[in-house]
């Protein structure tokens, strides 16, 4: 009995004992997890990161830079309201001198079928440059003001039908429909009633007035970058390369800085 009482004793002390440190080892067991961590410590940032995705962009075909030249313009738009509804059969005349057939050359007044002449229908491409002028080689009289133009020599000297007589060259265009021609007292006379007139000489010849418009002329439009502007072709300029174009100063300041002096232009002559 003295032995049972001593055991228990001893058995309580033990369980004292030890019963610490089992607490500190369950505490221990008690850590929180990483998970419980994060529900109790505010993120610094909260917003939520997304997977990058690749993205999958839809393939376009290659831009090819369009280098084709603009096509001649057709229509009534730049047709002078002037200009003749007759028209002659080809891009040269039949007659250059009067007749008993065609006594007052009349036919000259009619336009140039030009549709099979190559500087008439492409588009030329060259340098635009400028100069002042005054009488023309068509035979008519302009000032700077004006849009008007002169073509390379190249192209004037070989238009069909020229000759050394440039005012009666087919590029000036056709010529107005009065005439003029000599009485026996050798004055020019009203022969062919019209606003404009040109003198029918005694050589059977036509020849500009000096007071009065000569040539119905043709018109071409030059362009350049996104601008455009209509000309009148009256004259010849002698260092011009075949596809270059000389304005009156103010046509050029339509289109570019006058300070430039010359730059590249596409030009045609305008179909109707």
């Amino acid at each position: 009995m003295h032995l049972s009482s001593s055991l228990a004793v001893l058995f309580l002390l033990f369980v004292s004992d030890i019963a610490p440190v089992a607490a500190k080892a369950h505490a221990l067991n008690r850590l929180p997890r990483h998970h419980d961590l994060s529900e109790r410590i505010p993120a610094a940032n909260s917003t939520r990161l997304r997977r990058r995705r690749t993205c999958k962009h839809k393939k376009h075909p290659a831009h090819v830079p369009t280098t084709a030249a603009p096509t001649p313009t057709a229509g009534a738009a730049f047709k002078p309201a002037e200009w003749p509804a007759q028209t002659q059969a080809g891009a040269a005349p039949a007659a250059t001198r009067a007749s008993a057939a065609d006594p007052f050359l009349t036919e000259l007044s009619k336009s140039f079928n030009n549709k099979n002449n190559a500087y008439y229908t492409k588009v030329h491409t060259g340098d635009m440059t400028f100069y002042s002028t005054g009488t023309v080689s068509c035979g008519d009289t302009y000032d700077d003001s004006t849009f008007t133009a002169a073509v390379s020599k190249l192209m004037f000297d070989r238009w069909p039908g020229a000759t050394a007589e440039t005012n009666r060259n087919p590029i000036c265009g056709p010529y107005v429909p009065g005439r003029k021609s000599l009485n026996t007292a050798g004055e020019f006379v009203t022969s062919v009633h019209a606003s404009s007139f040109v003198n029918l000489g005694g050589d059977g010849l036509l020849s500009c007035a000096p007071d009065s418009q000569c040539h119905v002329p043709m018109t071409a439009t030059v362009k350049r970058g996104d601008k455009q502007i209509v000309v009148k072709i009256v004259d010849r300029c002698e260092a011009c390369k075949e596809g270059d174009i000389d304005l009156t100063m103010t046509a050029f300041a339509a289109l570019a800085d006058p300070a430039l002096g010359r730059t590249g232009v596409t030009w045609w002559f305008n179909q109707y």
